[in-house]
């Protein structure tokens, strides 16, 4: 019994790992199913959002009003295009009529072509004869084009070269301007210069004058200051003498006749001494009258300020002078640098006016060069037109039919360089149907005497 109960326990625990395990594996596909309805689900709400705002867009007035634009711009377009294919099927009919006419037409010229050989070759060589005409006059044409339009071409570019020199002289004249303005400037800087060169030269002689003048009165104030002091000094020496003498004399002597010459000579040194004392004193009231001043120590003093002075005045002119000599060579230089500038704007001036001149002959050249090529234009557009007025006599002889011409050209059906392949192409057919016109006359009127030599 415990055996089976045992077995059963494990089968019942087997059953139940069993259970769990699928119930795990049942949970996680479930699990993962939901997820991924999940995600389904938020999907399709993203997209319905989306949905409900593109159909709000598409809702609104503004995207109205685009979508009836674009239903009629469609509309339009799909009746033009109706229109165009009724037009393609009317034009496909008309040119499958047209090659039927065209067909009908060939076996016709087919049928009335002649089988003899020597009629044909005849044919041949007259619409050769004539094409050839046509050919020539068409290469004559094209040559006369090419030689108009070279000519033009030349003529272009002989204009833009004379453009280019016109602006050349433009560009040189706004220099030569510019240049004169620079030399006006440079002759105003010059006379500025000379002016105050002159000022300066007048100031300069004036400076001299006063310093040579200064200097006269210098050495006449000196030589007559030495003079002065010549005479002062000798009285000075002449005073000490007579008062080392006096004093020599002044001593007692025993001899009674030697104190009398003593006393005699005493009294003539006193007198010219008062005398000399006397001169001294008339002399130094002049002094004082001349220089208004009572006192000596003054007077002196004013001498030695005034000889001060005068020295520093004549340090003064020294220096006046030194100056006045550098400024005379600066005025020399000066002179000199207004010279070389001179002599340059001058070598400039002819360089200028050779080149001007060398320019002027050149417009000349191009000038002449350019009036000649515009007479062999006029030249060639005159045989030109005389072309094209053969071309249009030509036109008339052979009496062309002008109504397809005058559906193209309209108006403007004068003959003329752009409408003359028309002209041409329309006498090549017109020459054509007469040569063809001829042969078929002259095959008859063969045959008719083929018929008159039978009967």
């Amino acid at each position: 019994m415990i055996a089976m109960a045992e077995e059963e326990l494990a089968r019942l625990q087997r059953q139940l790992r069993i259970m769990e395990d699928d119930r795990k594996a049942f949970s996680e596909e479930t699990n993962t199913k939901l997820e991924k309805q999940r995600k389904i689900i938020q999907r399709l709400k993203d997209e319905r959002a989306k949905l409900y705002e593109d159909i709000n867009i598409a809702t609104c007035d503004n995207q109205r009003r685009k979508d009836e634009k674009l239903s009629k711009d469609i509309y339009k377009l799909l009746s033009v295009y109706d229109d165009y294919c009724e037009k393609v099927k009317v034009q496909k009919e008309d040119i499958t009529e047209m090659d039927i006419q065209i067909k009908k037409l060939e076996a016709d010229i087919r049928s009335l072509r002649p089988k003899s050989s020597i009629t044909d070759n005849h044919f041949q060589s007259q619409l050769t004869t004539g094409q050839k005409t046509v050919k020539m006059l068409q290469n004559r044409l094209d040559n006369m084009v090419k030689k108009f339009c070279a000519i033009l071409a030349s003529n272009k570019e002989l204009r833009e070269e004379i453009d280019h020199l016109l602006k050349e002289r433009n560009h040189f004249n706004e220099i030569w301007e510019k240049l004169l303005k620079d030399v006006n400037a440079g002759k105003k800087y010059m006379v500025d210069l000379i002016e105050q060169a002159i000022i300066a030269f007048d100031q300069r002689e004036e400076w001299c004058s006063k310093l040579i003048a200064l200097k006269k009165r210098t050495e006449m104030d000196f030589v007559i200051h030495s003079e002065e002091m010549r005479e002062i000094q000798r009285r000075l020496d002449h005073y000490m003498t007579l008062r080392e003498f006096l004093c020599v004399k002044g001593q007692k002597r025993i001899l009674k006749d030697l104190e009398e010459k003593e006393r005699l000579k005493k009294e003539s040194q006193i007198q010219d001494l008062e005398n000399q004392l006397h001169v001294y004193e008339e002399t130094l009231t002049k002094i004082q009258t001349f220089c208004n001043e009572e006192d000596i120590e003054r007077i002196a003093s004013q001498f030695l300020k005034q000889e001060e002075e005068n020295f520093a005045l004549f340090n003064y002119v020294n220096e006046l002078g030194h100056e006045l000599e550098t400024l005379s060579t600066a005025v020399d230089d000066i002179h000199e640098k207004i010279d070389e500038q001179i002599e340059i704007s001058a070598e400039k001036a002819k360089q200028r006016q050779h080149t001007i001149t060398s320019l002027q002959e050149d417009l000349k050249i191009a000038t002449q060069q350019a009036n000649n090529d515009e007479g062999d234009v006029k030249n060639t557009e005159q045989d030109i037109l005389k072309v094209l007025h053969g071309i249009e006599e030509v036109f008339r002889i052979i009496d062309c039919d002008r109504g397809p011409i005058l559906k193209l050209l309209s108006e403007n059906s004068e003959i003329n360089l752009f409408n003359v392949k028309i002209y041409l192409g329309t006498i090549e057919k017109k020459l054509s149907s007469i040569i063809t016109e001829l042969y078929f006359a002259e095959k008859s009127m063969l045959k008719n005497g083929k018929k008159a030599i039978g009967y």
